[in-house]
């Protein structure tokens, strides 16, 4: 049975691993993006002079409804702590936002998103294939949702061959050596790294399909009821338990994203020696 489990360890991850090391390290680049963003736009997240009295929320509404387009609404108003932030109003339409400075009145406008965190995003859903249409399949996506799906499996079996049969083998499996070669502390990085962050990276994969296939989305709001929608999101991306989760979030995703790169390292290697021997 274990002998199974390694073979699916394998098979899986070596056509596949690229894809899963990909969307791990642009879901954690993504991680930050609420905090990184105002300072790479600064010019739309803060006001050039924070004095006197900020206008009333329905003036400032009426002169964005000026700008909207047709079906364009303000759905609801967000008011910074920080004086010195712009204040956000947000339509109907998914991530549209208009910023105002609550000073002068001026709509200084909805931007698109910061194109670093853009590319990510398009890396983290699609490998950059796009689609078109909403709920549209693309191969991008289905690379994507296949690989994720396949990280399942792969992260299952590598619980089952990281199973330590004795109390000396499970403290060499905690603990990363950092003295003892490259060799070793890959393979240390790849087992012991990779157990740390299982949990959470199960976690990611099982909530992130839900936007790969409409049939497991299906069963899983079947399963959890509608009301999961409020939630997945922030448990997908660590938000659900504060800075604090979304930390153990990133460093999750990018142990994510070494493991296939560390398991190709000790297959070849071991391919290379194996070969070096016979020969």
């Amino acid at each position: 049975m274990r002998n199974f489990f390694k073979q699916l360890h394998i098979w899986l991850s070596i056509p596949l691993g690229v894809v899963m090391s990909i969307t791990c390290f642009s879901g954690a680049m993504l991680v930050f993006e609420k905090e990184i963003t105002p300072h790479l736009q600064s010019e739309y997240y803060y006001v050039d002079n924070a004095k006197g009295a900020p206008l009333s929320v329905e003036e400032l509404q009426t002169k964005v409804e000026a700008t909207l387009g047709k079906g364009e609404k303000v759905s609801r108003v967000e008011i910074p702590d920080n004086s010195e932030r712009t204040y956000i109003f947000h339509l109907n339409k998914k991530r549209a936002k208009v910023y105002v400075d609550q000073y002068s009145g001026e709509v200084l406008g909805r931007p698109e998103r910061h194109p670093f965190f853009a590319t990510m995003f398009k890396l983290h859903r699609w490998i950059m294939d796009a689609p078109q249409s909403k709920g549209e399949m693309t191969a991008g996506k289905m690379i994507v949702g296949i690989s994720t799906l396949a990280m399942v499996f792969v992260l299952i079996s590598g619980i089952v061959l990281w199973w330590p049969k004795t109390m000396k083998m499970l403290k060499n499996r905690l603990k990363i050596v950092f003295n003892k070669g490259w060799r070793r502390f890959w393979y240390d990085l790849h087992v012991s790294a990779g157990f740390y962050a299982v949990i959470i990276l199960l976690i990611m994969a099982l909530t992130g399909l839900v936007w790969s296939f409409e049939w497991y989305r299906d069963g899983f709001y079947g399963i959890f009821g509608d009301g999961a929608r409020e939630w997945l999101r922030d448990l997908h991306t660590g938000a659900i338990g504060g800075m604090f989760t979304r930390i153990l979030w990133f460093i999750a995703a990018l142990i994510g994203a070494a493991l296939p790169l560390t398991g190709y390292y000790l297959w070849i290697k071991r391919k290379f020696v194996k070969r070096k021997q016979i020969a």
